[in-house]
């Protein structure tokens, strides 16, 4: 019924996934649409910025908040690295 919905959106303002990169540990694979406006580049670059684990960005200049073609297979191929290092 949206009664509280300018509440529910001013508390979510507060929540910024930056703030908590300090506990990643783990090594980090992040995909970035650059034409998102759901999620913008501006705003994944903060997080990723302050990782300071082992990380990798994997650019989409012509793609938004949508399904990333090849995505899965790099992923995949992360994965199979990963295995292969242990």
């Amino acid at each position: 019924r949206h009664e509280r919905i300018d509440d529910f959106f001013q508390r979510l303002g507060f929540i910024d996934l930056q703030n908590m990169t300090h506990q990643i540990k783990s090594e980090v694979l992040m995909f970035t649409g650059l034409m998102d406006d759901i999620c913008p580049p501006s705003t994944q670059y903060a997080a990723y910025n302050k990782i300071t684990s082992k990380k990798e960005v994997v650019l989409y200049p012509d793609f938004g908040h949508e399904g990333l073609p090849g995505a899965n297979d790099i992923i995949l191929k992360k994965l199979q690295e990963l295995k292969n290092e242990r």
